[in-house]
């Protein structure tokens, strides 16, 4: 009995050493380490974001399996998450992260970074433009912003990485057409937002400017000028006019409506008109006009005083005129409708009261007129040098037939009238009577023709000293003088015929 007692609690004392043999203590220890603005929770572990709680240890019985815990991460910075875990033994939803402990040490890393991207708005911007295009934007993030690009269809014309409220995209080598705008913003983490698509029209061409019968020559104290824009596509305009070589601020003007201003002083001016489209681009036309208030000068070189008194015949005026541009001269005779002369004008008097006006206006509307009244006085017939002595008591009255006559007159010059002018008179019967030459300024002479049978009578008519005086006057001399003859002349049965000869006598 004591034998068996012995054995039992011998064998009791071995159970309970091998026992305590397999129930040995094994000790684990957690160590988190965490990258960037985030945090990790876990029974005993606070770490990241300021929190420094963490590792944790534990203990358990080598015969058991080795605890784990959940890593949770919390409280992490707006915008941020974990992106990258080890030392996992795998993962949960919710970025969680199962740890197996093992005895000694082990290390969990956790990486939280900025996950989210900018935000880009576009404020503001031109839907056309010409050189250049601002945009103006609204950029936010939760963290900052290091560039901002701008793209024009896609590719990408200007970049920024300060000063991101607004943009100044160069569009001046851009052709014309329509683009697509959008506005890209990345931040630290390269994270990239995008702000929506807007049109853009690229307009590089001017609008067009037509004047409106613009003048260049004018006496207005406040010339006018209209223009047009054929195609309609100016935003506004203005105009100016001033002196050549000045500049004045240029004031509003509508298209199709005149526009003028006071010009002060004759000479060079210029009418300056500008037209801008929703582009910017900018159209000038500068139109150089002539200010003229000063009218011509007329002399008159030839002719009768103003109130003189005159013998019937042709009268001449003459005159020169002087002016800084182009003139028109028209003349009138006794109020007559004008007609266009130039630098001279006669007209064959009868006698009477006469009336001549000389209007010489120059292209910009200035005019002189000059008038001149006449009175022509009535002549005495001059008696005839040679009266037939014996005239036909009883003509023969069975003859009814007039008398052919035909004049002539030689080559002569004007200095040679002043002696004699010959005249050359044919009659296909006898005939006596008269003849007279008439031309301008009173130049006068008669003379008698008797043919005793059919034949040419050749005249040498002598003028009066008045006339002769005339015909040596210089301005007379230096150029031909148109004279006409008249011959009236009776045959013996006393029928009576005329004829008449226009001709020039030289210088």
């Amino acid at each position: 009995m004591k034998k068996i007692l012995t054995i039992a609690i011998a064998a009791v004392a071995f159970l309970v050493a091998a026992q305590g043999a397999q129930a040995a203590q094994v000790q684990g220890e957690l160590k988190v380490v965490t990258y960037g603005k985030g945090k990790v929770t876990a029974p005993g572990i606070d770490c990241g974001s300021g929190a420094t709680d963490c590792t944790e240890t534990v203990t358990w019985d080598d015969s058991q399996v080795p605890p784990s815990t959940v890593l949770v991460s919390t409280g992490t910075a707006p915008g941020w998450a974990p992106t990258s875990w080890s030392g996992c033994t795998r993962f949960l939803p919710g970025s969680k992260c199962v740890v197996d402990y093992v005895a000694g040490t082990k290390t969990a890393y956790v990486y939280f970074f900025d996950v989210q991207a900018p935000n880009v708005f576009i404020a503001g911007y031109s839907d056309t433009v010409s050189e250049s295009l601002l945009v103006n934007l609204a950029v936010t993030d939760n963290e900052q912003v290091t560039k901002v690009e701008f793209l024009m269809n896609g590719e990408v014309v200007l970049t920024q990485t300060s000063n991101f409220g607004d943009g100044l995209i160069d569009t001046s080598q851009l052709s014309e057409g329509l683009y697509d705008l959008q506005v890209r913003a990345v931040d630290g983490n390269r994270n990239v937002g995008e702000s929506n698509v807007h049109q853009i029209t690229v307009d590089h061409t001017a609008p067009g400017i037509e004047l409106v019968s613009p003048p260049t020559l004018t006496n207005s104290a406040s010339p006018e000028f209209t223009f047009v824009i054929p195609t309609d596509d100016a935003w506004n305009s203005h105009c100016a006019i001033q002196k050549q070589g000045e500049a004045v601020e240029t004031e509003y003007c509508g298209p199709g409506e005149p526009y003028t201003a006071a010009v002060d002083a004759d000479g060079n001016w210029e009418f300056v008109v500008e037209a801008r489209d929703s582009a910017g681009n900018v159209n000038r036309v500068v139109h150089s006009f002539v200010v003229d208030r000063t009218a011509p000068v007329v002399e008159i070189t030839g002719g009768p005083d103003d109130g003189s008194s005159l013998d019937p015949g042709e009268v001449d005026y003459a005159w020169t005129v002087a002016d800084a541009h182009a003139v028109t001269q028209s003349c009138s005779w006794d109020q007559d409708p004008a007609v266009t002369c130039e630098a001279g004008s006669s007209r064959t008097l009868a006698p009477g009261t006469h009336r001549f006006d000389l209007t010489v206006t120059d292209q910009a509307g200035n005019a002189t007129t000059i008038e001149r009244n006449l009175t022509v006085n009535s002549v005495d017939p001059d008696p005839d040098p040679e009266p037939n002595p014996n005239p036909d008591p009883d003509p023969d009255t069975s003859d009814r037939t007039a008398p052919q006559v035909r004049l002539s007159a030689p080559k002569q010059t004007v200095k040679s009238i002043r002696n004699r002018l010959r005249l050359n008179v044919r009659c296909d019967e006898a005939c006596s009577g008269r003849v007279v030459v008439t031309g301008k300024r009173g130049v006068r002479f008669t003379g008698r023709v008797v043919l005793a049978r059919a034949g040419l009578a050749k005249l040498r008519l002598r003028p009066a000293p008045r006339v002769r005086k005339r015909l040596a006057s210089p301005d007379r001399a230096r150029r031909s003088l148109v004279l006409k003859a008249r011959a009236v002349l009776f045959d013996r049965a006393g029928n009576e015929t005329s004829s008449s000869l226009r001709f020039r006598v030289s210088p």
